[in-house]
């Protein structure tokens, strides 16, 4: 998985898109924010999810993680390393 990039200041939606579902689709998903970052908000359809975050210290890498429950009650979960760079 690639890296993302925010800027410190930012607050901004990160989407994901998630496979491997076969015919489950997605019933909820909780985002996990490590210290230093800020979930504001977060959402999903049956096949994404997306989380506003802001904050952060320039130069961190900061891991997120996305716990996704399926309608066959099977739970999935993500990580993502965002990478924090003031530009």
């Amino acid at each position: 998985m690639s890296v993302l990039l925010k800027n410190p200041g930012d607050d901004i939606d990160f989407s994901m898109t998630w496979g491997n579902l076969g015919a489950a689709t997605i019933s909820s998903v909780i985002h996990t924010a490590p210290n230093g970052l800020t979930k504001i908000s977060e959402s999903n359809t049956t096949t994404t999810s997306t989380v506003r975050l802001s904050g952060a210290t320039h130069a961190q890498t900061y891991n997120v993680k996305a716990t996704a429950t399926l309608d066959t009650g099977r739970t999935l979960v993500r990580t993502f390393p965002l990478r924090v760079m003031a530009h």
